[in-house]
């Protein structure tokens, strides 16, 4: 937990969540001037950069980074899956109430 001016606490759940409805709200705003699909572009390579560079910072050095690097591709692309499959299932469920019915217009 850290502390807030406030005297409050925020977790890192909090904090997690709060970044994810962060970078979507970037996203839906990029949305106005480019294509989504060359937003979400954007947004895998910018996630899949900045997660290269926290594996290198937290690895002691090169050799160990180098070491890392299969085990961790292989870890942060199965938690991509994980959380594109609960993603793709929830729209799936609830398409009409995130995405309207575009049936209604034919």
């Amino acid at each position: 937990m850290s502390d807030v001016n406030d005297g409050s606490t925020v977790n890192d759940e909090d904090i997690y969540w709060g970044q994810v409805e962060a970078f979507i709200s970037q996203a839906n705003d990029a949305c106005d001037a480019a294509d989504p699909g060359i937003v979400a572009a954007a947004l895998l390579n910018a996630a899949a950069r900045f997660n290269a560079f926290v594996v290198a910072h937290s690895s002691l050095d090169k050799s160990e980074f180098a070491e890392d690097v299969e085990g961790t591709t292989n870890y942060l692309t199965g938690r991509f899956r994980d959380h594109l499959k609960e993603h793709m299932e929830d729209y799936r469920e609830n398409y009409t109430a995130l995405i309207g019915n575009r049936d209604a217009t034919e």
